[in-house]
């Protein structure tokens, strides 16, 4: 499975969505991540996704916390990374504490959870800011769990979901991630990093792009991409319209960072209303514009054109392909 740049990733957090998981194999996501990996009680883990009890009819997971493996097989075979977040914001300080007390117990838990489920990684949605503010050692523990899981899943995808504050030594948080990064060197593949519910960071898309530059200079591009949410009501805050999104975020480090920009997150799947925003994220993330033609038959029609192919009327795509009957493009 491919994990170069630019990403189309997307958070699933559960199965009451317009389109099922499986689904997604056909829409422009490249990465899908399973929410979530949750404590099941004793220690122990279990795959639930939020609002959704394990078992029920529209839950991710079946009763024992995993997911079907047809979908994850589906998935993966049109190409997709499929990974399970453990976290999240039900996650409470006690828990981590708890899990930091025996990292190498949680290393094997969730190396056993991702190999068991054929999935292709994990991702760390660490949102406890106590771990980085004195209560205990949060920096530690991420750098142990990250380390530990590189070590049991060789050639897994391991991904962070991190606020950017973490990145900041201006910030209350100790410029966690700055310190994670330098201790855990290649073992995280790429940031998912949540420019949501994280004011003044995403308060506008100048923001957005402005944090952006400044933790790719510690991350590198390729490995920092942009956490947004899918709806207007995923998140309390960040939320841009989607075509404010691409052409005031995307637009302008896509220019900036040729080639490396890292790619968009999504926050998450129930707001992706019959892949439209999949699919322009992926037009956006691969510079292809709407194009409408008229061809030699009289008629119009309509697709999808990377500016820097040309105009080449074979390499362009559509439901029905392009092909040598192009004659005139319209304006606009």
């Amino acid at each position: 499975m491919s994990t170069t740049p630019p990403r189309n990733v997307i958070y699933y957090n559960d199965a009451a969505n317009p389109i099922p998981l499986a689904g997604i194999a056909r829409l422009a996501y490249t990465d899908v991540i399973l929410g979530f990996l949750l404590p099941g009680g004793n220690g122990g883990l279990t795959g639930q996704a939020y609002n959704s009890d394990p078992g029920s009819s529209n839950s991710t997971f079946d009763s024992n916390g995993n997911p079907n493996l047809e979908d994850i097989i589906t998935l993966q075979d049109a190409g997709k990374n499929v990974l399970i977040s453990l976290g999240g914001q039900t996650f409470t300080t006690d828990d981590w504490q708890q899990y930091a007390k025996d990292v190498s117990g949680l290393v094997q838990q969730v190396a056993g959870y991702v190999t068991s489920n054929n999935l292709n990684g994990v991702d760390i949605d660490y949102e406890d800011d106590n771990g980085f503010t004195g209560v205990y050692d949060g920096i530690q523990f991420l750098i142990d769990l990250t380390n530990g899981l590189a070590q049991a899943l060789p050639g897994y995808i391991i991904t962070h979901a991190p606020a950017p504050g973490y990145f900041y030594s201006s910030d209350i948080y100790n410029n966690a991630y700055t310190q994670i990064l330098a201790q855990t060197g290649d073992n995280i593949s790429w940031f998912n990093c949540q420019y949501y519910n994280n004011p003044p960071y995403d308060k506008s898309a100048n923001n957005i792009v402005s944090s952006y530059n400044t933790i790719a200079e510690t991350t590198s591009a390729p490995r920092l991409v942009v956490g947004t949410p899918v709806g207007a009501g995923a998140a309390g805050s960040g939320y841009l319209p989607l075509d404010q999104f691409t052409s005031q975020v995307i637009g302008p480090l896509r220019h900036q960072y040729l080639g490396a920009f890292g790619g968009v997150m999504g926050w998450e799947f129930s707001y992706d209303q019959n892949g439209h925003w999949a699919a322009e994220i992926g037009l956006a993330l691969h510079q292809q514009q709407h194009v409408f033609y008229v061809g030699r038959d009289g008629n119009v029609h309509h697709v999808y054109w990377d500016p820097t192919a040309g105009i080449n009327a074979d390499q362009w795509t559509t439901d029905a392909q392009a092909g040598t009957e192009l004659a005139t493009l319209l304006d606009g």
